[in-house]
């Protein structure tokens, strides 16, 4: 039988690069609004691969992405581990996402349809995207190996719309 894995808001995870560096993130919170998914903070900066993680200073690095995901299944497939906890998990009623809803539309290119939201709150329809809301993340429930290429490189595998 496996062993059942337990996640709690705080704990930090590593995901390892190229066996040189490093780079964390931290569970802040659950959505309810989108599938009552994972919320985390990836932090910008990277560390050598021996540098032993000190939680406070992971935490104090700026936010280079939120996103959603399920953690367990990042464990299971040794995407990330689990390398401590801090308490300290930023302004969580700011963090706002967006979507849009035509994602059943081939090649599509762009969108009026577009979808705001503050985590755990109703989704706000804005229609066409505007610069106001284009620097926030996408907030789909991405797979463990989306998270990990946006840690890794900076970009989610696939295409983004507009």
């Amino acid at each position: 039988m496996a062993k059942r894995i337990v996640t709690r808001i705080g704990n930090i995870f590593c995901v390892e690069i190229d066996r040189q560096y490093k780079k964390f993130f931290q569970y802040v919170a659950n959505d309810m609004s989108q599938l009552n998914s994972s919320v985390i903070r990836a932090f910008k900066r990277k560390y050598p691969i021996e540098w032993k993680p000190d939680m406070d200073v992971i935490v104090d690095d700026d936010v280079e992405f939120y996103a959603h995901t399920v953690l367990s299944a990042g464990i299971q497939e040794n995407t990330w581990y689990k390398v401590g906890t801090n308490k300290n998990v930023g302004d969580t009623d700011s963090i706002m996402f967006r979507l849009y809803s035509e994602a059943h539309i081939i090649n599509m290119t762009k969108s009026y349809n577009w979808y705001v939201w503050f985590i755990n709150q109703e989704y706000i329809r804005i229609g066409e995207m505007t610069d106001e809301y284009r620097h926030l993340d996408i907030g789909y429930v991405y797979p463990a190996f989306q998270i990990e290429s946006k840690i890794k490189t900076g970009e989610y595998v696939g295409h983004e719309l507009e």
